[in-house]
């Protein structure tokens, strides 16, 4: 298989990954001690897209990392990535201007080169193994053990690695460059 076509198969399995991560944020965001990402620095705002939700944002090492329920984005002077929930899947972010829930079109992203998307997928990458470092010193590993139980049971076609072995990928995945196993191999090698 084609060094390129391996690593738009490892994006996908990464955007699976970020998908599941999502309802983690979720879960954070409503804990009964508070807002965990608030917690951990980020601003909430109305979004000024989609009625009746918010928008999280946070600077992290020269990226402003963007969340809301629908997608994500992550934008730095060289690159802009978005995450697009509904279709599971990272692209390039065209437009100067960051994406709002809800408003942009077919226009507005570009799938790129698996490598282009590697790269502008870094500091999204660097920002959630931290994040979820946090979490653990935090709240303890099984708090996300039992989002990752609640997932299943709402999602088990779409469910991804358990929350350990899942940063352990994502830090592989950073670290070799795409130059790995699929996830679902990985999940029976660290096993």
């Amino acid at each position: 298989m084609r060094d390129s076509q391996k690593l738009r198969f490892l994006l996908n399995d990464c955007a699976n990954g970020f998908y599941q991560q999502m309802y983690f944020l979720g879960k954070d965001v409503i804990h009964q001690d508070g807002n965990q990402l608030m917690a951990y620095g980020f601003k909430k705002s109305p979004s000024r897209g989609l009625k009746g939700t918010s928008c999280y944002g946070k600077n992290a090492n020269g990226t402003m990392i963007e969340l809301y329920g629908s997608c994500a984005g992550a934008y730095s002077e060289t690159t802009q990535l978005v995450f697009l929930r509904k279709r599971c899947r990272f692209y390039n972010w065209l437009p100067e201007y960051r994406l709002i829930a809800g408003q942009w079109s077919q226009e507005h992203i570009h799938s790129g080169k698996p490598n282009e998307i590697l790269t502008a997928l870094e500091p999204l990458l660097k920002w959630w193994v931290d994040y979820e470092d946090w979490i653990e010193k935090r709240l303890g590993a099984a708090y996300r053990e039992q989002c990752y139980r609640e997932w299943n049971k709402i999602k088990a076609k779409t469910r991804w690695l358990p929350p350990g072995a899942a940063i352990e990928w994502v830090v592989d995945f950073m670290e070799k460059q795409g130059h790995m196993v699929r996830s679902k191999k990985f999940a029976s090698i660290i096993q």
